[in-house]
């Protein structure tokens, strides 16, 4: 009997804990929910100890045009007293009011590239803070808007993106890292580019499905079966990633940043695997 071992290094990718984090959650339905509070708590915390610090404070925009219904409430954060209320204002001012922070919001589904590229423009310093896309969609065509809205940030800034998508049971979680003007995937600063959900699943820019805007209420109903395990275990990984973009710092060697870009999961039967910062592992989806 053989045993193989791997010494292959992992990278650890500096998240630039200088610099404030502007995170853009589009979605606030079935992870979307979950994933708000945890974020909103942490930004608080951390915020408190960056003013003390003079370093930039972390944002947070929540964007989803969709309202409360009575089916909501079942398997997504809600209430019934937020019934008929928008998705996005009921995250941003119940989590607002908790934490003691200001959460921004904006009722509108993202329907183009351009939308998307001046949401987040507006939204961040550009010589301060670094933008993390978040998905908590359900439709690859929004995922479409939010890739070429990387390619093309990526020309003026560092990208984070951070993309949750689940089926009933099972789903994956990924953060994409792009850095500015990079045309090469690693660099000796740390500052390498990471897979995003669209290396890892090329599938996604064929964009065959609708937007929300474009789906009747019955098709709405039936076209994304959720578990609420599945969407609290992505929202939990999603948050996972998040707390590391906000906390790691490369001169604390018990944090120092993030070996791993993706993390796969199935909540029936338990299963977990995380895809580490290795150059044998990204360069399966990222070719330079």
């Amino acid at each position: 009997m053989s045993i193989k071992l791997d010494f292959e290094p992992v990278l650890t990718l500096n998240t630039q804990r200088d610099k404030g984090k502007v995170f853009i959650v589009i979605g606030a339905g079935g992870t979307g929910s979950y994933f708000l509070p945890q974020l909103a708590r942490q930004v608080a915390i951390q915020n408190r100890m960056r003013r003390m610090k003079g370093e930039p404070e972390h944002k947070i925009l929540v964007v989803d045009a969709d309202t409360v219904s009575l089916s909501n409430l079942n398997r997504q954060n809600f209430i019934e007293k937020d019934l008929d209320i928008n998705k996005a204002q009921v995250l941003a001012t119940r989590y607002g009011m908790a934490f003691g922070i200001n959460i921004a919001y904006l009722d509108k589904y993202i329907i183009s590239t351009d939308m998307l590229v001046d949401t987040v423009i507006a939204a961040f310093n550009v010589r301060e803070e670094i933008p993390v896309l978040v998905d908590c969609v359900d439709n690859n065509k929004t995922r479409v808007f939010i890739h070429e809205t990387i390619e093309r940030l990526s020309g003026i800034a560092d990208v984070f993106s951070l993309s949750s998508g689940n089926e009933l049971y099972t789903g994956q979680v990924v953060c994409g890292f792009v850095p500015r003007l990079s045309k090469s995937v690693y660099q000796d600063s740390g500052l390498f580019r990471t897979p995003s959900v669209t290396d890892m699943f090329p599938e996604i820019l064929e964009g065959g499905d609708k937007l929300p805007t474009e789906l009747s209420c019955d098709e709405a109903a039936i076209s994304h079966p959720q578990n609420i395990m599945t969407n609290m275990t992505a929202a939990m990984l999603l948050f996972s990633f998040a707390n590391l973009i906000m906390t790691a710092d490369t001169e604390d060697e018990t944090n120092p940043g993030l070996s791993y870009f993706a993390q796969t999961f199935d909540t029936q039967n338990g299963n977990f695997r995380r895809f580490p910062n290795k150059k044998s592992v990204i360069s399966q989806y990222i070719h330079e």
